[in-house]
């Protein structure tokens, strides 16, 4: 955090649609996972970042440094505790299945979905225990900036529908699905980096990937050497992303600004997921009617990986008892949304398959 002329430039620039556009108090800098022409810069971190602008008045200025320039874009959390950057955007799933709250709080398989995640975090509990978790064990303060439509299941070479078909199958897949599925279903998972996915595909070396959000896949284009497109992504049936900070960081701010701030990734949040989502809805138009044949995942291989998923949570988080609260938060929260949102009335229709 620094106080310079060019903060002051950066802050005016994003300020523009204010009416007093003034000089920076406060300046970070921000490192994001991906470079700047994936979701993850368009709908996240500048959205992100030009709201928090707009709403201080040009108080506070963020500079985002893409994927490359703080090492690796899974050690993010750490290059922010060891003083490199100010901020990161990222995903706690990067921060693996050692503390299991890490692997649920932002997406867990088969959990909470787009109609009841957010819910979940600003009126059932979430945000507070999200919040709780990163000042306790991590010394941070957590903005959640994001939130993800499902992903794909996976493409494939083979069709998917049950667990049974699942037993032996080379499968990129990592964190808490990579242990469920190799645990309970016969996967041998295979955690190979984002841009090795399309080559191992091709040649054989995958029988099966899940990666990202249809919108993401088609660029890079696995439905060009994979015939089956499997869905839903119970896998990943929600995802959210995080702005992470030192906790000291946080607190030496003025609370007007915090307000401020909180609000911004409230709304960068709800946009996020509304631009992702009819990405995806022109990619899967687009996919439609190319050569690949959709896949609908059975329900009662669902309902079993329901199962299996809760029991591996509650036992990873036996030990641990904010774990265990967010694990029986996630699920209680679930079962009662589940039990009692049927009164909704959703555009949606069961299946994706060309009629």
């Amino acid at each position: 955090m620094k106080h310079s002329l060019a903060a002051a430039a950066a802050a005016m620039s994003v300020s523009l649609a204010s009416s007093a556009a003034s000089a920076a108090e406060f300046e970070f800098r921000m490192a994001i996972i991906s470079s700047e022409n994936s979701i993850y810069y368009t709908e996240m971190a500048q959205p992100f970042v030009e709201m928090v602008g707009q709403l201080t008045d040009g108080r506070v200025a963020i500079e985002i440094l893409p994927a490359g320039t703080v090492g690796s874009v899974l050690k993010l959390h750490e290059a922010v505790e060891d003083g490199l950057i100010d901020m990161a955007q990222t995903t706690p799933i990067f921060l693996g299945t050692s503390d299991v709250t890490n692997a649920m709080i932002a997406s867990f398989p088969t959990g909470l979905g787009v109609d009841s995640y957010t819910a979940w975090l600003y009126n059932g509990g979430g945000l507070e225990l999200w919040q709780e978790h990163r000042r306790e064990k991590m010394g941070m303060h957590a903005l959640v900036t994001a939130l993800g439509p499902s992903e794909w299941f996976a493409h494939a070479s083979a069709p998917i529908t049950t667990g049974a078909d699942l037993e032996g199958k080379r499968f990129r897949t990592l964190g808490n699905w990579a242990a469920i599925t190799e645990a309970n279903y016969g996967v041998a998972p295979t955690v190979v980096a984002g841009s090795e996915i399309y080559g191992m595909l091709e040649k054989g070396g995958l029988d099966m990937a899940e990666y990202s959000i249809p919108s993401e896949n088609a660029k890079i284009g696995f439905h060009e050497i994979a015939e089956f497109i499997v869905y839903p992504g119970i896998q990943a049936p929600a995802w959210a992303f995080e702005t992470v900070m030192l906790s000291d960081t946080w607190d030496g701010l003025p609370d007007d600004l915090k307000i401020k701030m909180e609000l911004a990734a409230e709304l960068t949040l709800h946009r996020s997921l509304s631009g992702m989502i009819m990405a995806d809805l022109e990619a899967i138009d687009g996919l439609r009617g190319g050569g690949n044949k959709f896949v609908r995942l059975d329900p009662a291989f669902i309902e079993d990986a329901r199962a299996k998923s809760r029991a591996w949570a509650l036992e990873a988080a036996a030990d641990d008892e904010l774990a265990l609260r967010v694990a029986n938060s996630i699920f209680e929260f679930q079962d009662y949304w589940r039990a009692n949102s049927g009164y909704l009335v959703y555009d949606y229709v069961p299946g994706i398959e060309p009629k």
